[in-house]
C-alpha cells in the first residue's frame, strides 16, 4: 500500500507543530509557580485539542494503513496500542487543556507542582509518541522525497 507524499508532509507538519506546542508546555512547566502568562496559557488550552485530534487523525489515515497491510505480526499489535494510545492521549489532552484553562484565569484547581507534573508528562508522552510514529512511518512509508 502507498500513500500519496501530501498525506505524510501534512503529518510531518502536524508532529512539528505539536512538538512546537510541547517545548512551549514545556516553558509553562518550568516558570511555575511564579511566572504565569494567562494569555499564553489560554492560548496553548485553545490548541491542544484540536491539535491532537488533527494528528491523531492523521496518523489514523496515513500511517495506521500501512501498518495494518504489514504483513509483520508485530506491526499489528503495535497498531491496536497505538489505538489505545490514542484515547489516552485525548483523554490527558482534555485535562492538560482545563487545567491551562484554569491556570489562566488565576482559579487552579491543582498545585503549581501538581500542574507542572500533569504537563510534563503530557509532554513528555507526545514527544515519544510523536518520534515512535515517525519511525513507524520510516520502517513501512515510502521512501522520503529528495528536495
Amino acid at each position: 500500500m502507498t500513500l500519496p507524499n501530501r498525506h505524510i508532509a501534512a503529518l510531518e507538519q502536524s508532529y512539528s507543530e505539536l512538538l512546537a506546542l510541547c517545548d512551549a508546555l514545556e516553558t509553562v512547566a518550568d516558570n511555575l509557580p511564579h511566572e504565569i502568562n494567562a494569555r499564553v496559557c489560554r492560548s496553548l488550552a485553545d490548541a491542544l485539542e484540536p491539535l491532537v485530534a488533527r494528528t491523531h487523525q492523521q496518523e489514523e489515515e496515513t500511517l495506521f494503513p500501512l501498518l495494518a497491510a504489514s504483513q509483520n505480526p508485530q506491526l499489528s499489535r503495535t497498531l491496536a496500542r497505538l489505538r489505545e494510545e490514542h484515547l489516552a492521549d485525548h483523554s490527558t489532552a482534555a485535562e492538560v487543556s482545563e487545567a491551562l484553562h484554569d491556570l489562566s484565569a488565576g482559579a487552579s484547581k491543582l498545585s503549581p507542582d501538581a500542574v507542572g507534573y500533569l504537563l510534563r508528562s503530557f509532554f513528555e508522552s507526545m514527544r515519544r509518541h510523536v518520534l515512535s510514529e515517525q519511525e513507524l512511518l520510516a520502517m513501512v512509508g515510502p521512501p522520503p522525497l529528495l528536495h
